[in-house]
């Protein structure tokens, strides 16, 4: 504990928050230590789905793959839209939209395809989770063919 000017008493801490709070933290006056995706680079997000729907709906899966790309790539060169979506989706003021949206942005993949040292991270986590004695093998968790197209 330290004694600020004014007489108050403050504590030195830190704590891991995640979006919005981080921006709703960080307006407060907060300071950002650090975005733990520059230090271990994680697949935030993807598809799943069954390889029975592979098998027998590859087009289907393709279209999607492709759809979503084509977003990602018009929610970085419109900025402007894409707060104005995520304050509509998230029920969340411009200022915290905008937060939300630099954050964002940067762990949006151009590609689809995941950082490799990311996937090998998740495959540690599922074997610590799972309790496995070896990590599963990524080529059969992950299908990147729809990507490389």
């Amino acid at each position: 504990m330290s004694v600020a000017g004014d007489g108050i008493e403050t504590a030195d801490f830190a704590a891991l928050i995640e979006a919005p709070y981080n921006v709703m933290l960080e307006r407060e006056g907060f300071r950002k230590i650090l975005f733990v995706g520059d230090l271990i680079p994680s697949p935030l997000a993807g598809f799943g789905t069954t390889l029975e729907k592979i098998r027998k709906q590859p087009d289907e899966v393709q279209r999607l793959v492709r759809a979503t790309l084509r977003g990602i790539q018009y929610a970085k060169t419109n900025k402007q839209e894409s707060v104005r979506a995520i304050m509509k989706w998230a029920d969340m003021d411009q200022s915290f939209a905008e937060g939300s949206y630099e954050m964002a942005v940067t762990s949006w993949s151009n590609t689809g395809a995941a950082n490799p040292q990311g996937v090998q991270i998740a495959m540690e986590e599922i074997k610590i989770e799972q309790k496995l004695e070896t990590l599963p093998d990524s080529a059969k968790a992950f299908d990147w063919s729809f990507v490389q197209r």
